[in-house]
């Protein structure tokens, strides 16, 4: 481990916060959209078959499930599991059980964790248990390991990345 670097869990750093169960039966045509699992791809919320419900429906607060613009998201089952992405829509969602959104603390960069992140999929996929589908436990998150450089050297390495990635898309 470089100088000034440590290895930490994941819930060290930074709380999960699990969706609402909320009920099909309730979906709608209007309302506030529901983000589900199949809502993540490619590192974003890309949300092209939308579910809405009313929150007036469920007798639960349910702010603290609110999805903002550049919440970062981890689908914990199904055929994503363990892929991240940002909001970056301009919607608020309520946020459905089975996707989980980080809430980093103070030292934990949200980009620097997302490139992290992104580089473990295939590993999160191997550690999810499940017979009939791959799940993600909210144990399992808050237990990965993760490298932790000081604030400033986090910023730094998103910087590099963010680079790297927008040169490769203009040569795409």
């Amino acid at each position: 481990m470089r100088k000034g670097w440590q290895a930490v869990k994941l819930g060290d750093v930074c709380e999960l916060q699990n969706g609402f169960a909320f009920k099909s039966k309730l979906f709608k045509e209007t309302g506030l959209p529901v983000l589900r699992i199949s809502s993540i791809q490619n590192g974003l919320v890309c949300d092209n078959r939308p579910v809405f419900t009313e929150p007036c429906d469920y007798k639960e607060d349910l702010s603290k499930y609110h999805v903002e613009d550049e919440d970062l998201l981890i689908a914990m089952s199904g055929a994503t599991t363990g892929k991240v992405g940002f909001n970056r829509t301009g919607q608020t969602y309520l946020l459905n059980q089975r996707v989980g959104k980080f809430i980093p603390s103070k030292e934990l960069n949200l980009y620097f964790l997302y490139h992290f992140l992104s580089t473990r999929v295939e590993e999160n996929l191997r550690i999810s248990a499940g017979s009939a589908q791959p799940n993600l436990s909210t144990k399992q998150i808050n237990d990965f390991q993760i490298p932790l450089p000081p604030l400033p050297e986090q910023e730094r390495i998103v910087s590099i990345l963010d680079k790297a990635f927008e040169g490769i898309d203009q040569a795409i």
